[in-house]
């Protein structure tokens, strides 16, 4: 399932990030079949998929927040 595909209450500001990523990972676990032994695994898809999506949006606004004829200083 893409970022897109995926409901927006995950990537959701009112949430903690440790809820939103416990969230993800539970997801993803269904997704195998509710079988036990991969939770790491899961966490740190969760977490690099949350972290992920968080980094865009922050990308993007920042994309936003500059006029054209006034690029960021990286």
């Amino acid at each position: 399932m893409s970022a897109a595909a995926r409901p927006k209450e995950l990537y959701s500001a009112s949430l903690p990030l440790r809820e939103r990523i416990r969230r993800r990972a539970y997801e993803l676990y269904l997704r195998r079949g509710g079988q036990t032994g991969s939770e790491l695994a899961d966490w740190l898809q969760a977490e690099a998929e949350i972290r992920s999506a968080l980094d865009q949006s922050v990308d993007e606004a920042s994309e936003e927040s500059f006029p054209a004829s006034d690029p960021p200083a990286y």
